[in-house]
């Protein structure tokens, strides 16, 4: 059974022009599947434990293509990382473990009031926000102690 992304997506996809493949839908149960997000390169070897044919350009433009229909968000663990995960919502924001790597998602933003904020101290009209808050996750903040 899809989940309720992969079917919102599919649609997406759909009404940008693009084309649903075998491959296109490996590739989402692949992110779907992964709630800690994925990186490209171990996207790439998911899909191609089912279908050997996949080729990393293919991961690569799908991951351009849904980044920009708004169905994945990229976060950054380390600075050379980049994780993608399911952007299942619009407010959908992520705590990121400084050691591990480890990504959780923030489902709820009071985020409104800052907007306001900024539109009013710098006039610009917010049309959108990302947010990503660093620290220790719970095994490592242990560890670490």
């Amino acid at each position: 059974m899809k989940s309720a992304w992969i079917n919102r997506t599919l649609a997406a996809l759909r009404d940008a022009g693009g084309r649903v493949t075998d491959q296109r839908r490996l590739i989402l149960a692949a992110i779907d599947a992964a709630p800690a997000g994925m990186s490209a390169e171990e996207l790439v070897s998911a899909v191609q434990r089912s279908d050997g044919d996949a080729s990393r350009s293919t991961v690569y433009r799908t991951l351009d293509l849904l980044r920009d229909i708004d169905a994945v968000e990229t976060v950054h663990p380390s600075p050379e990382q980049h994780r993608y995960l399911a952007r299942r919502s619009p407010d959908q924001h992520h705590v990121v473990c400084q050691t591990c790597g480890t990504v959780d998602i923030i489902e709820r933003c009071s985020f409104d009031a800052i907007t306001t904020e900024v539109e009013l101290k710098t006039g610009f009209a917010v049309t959108g926000h990302s947010l990503e808050v660093y620290g220790l996750c719970g095994p490592c903040h242990t560890t670490a102690t």
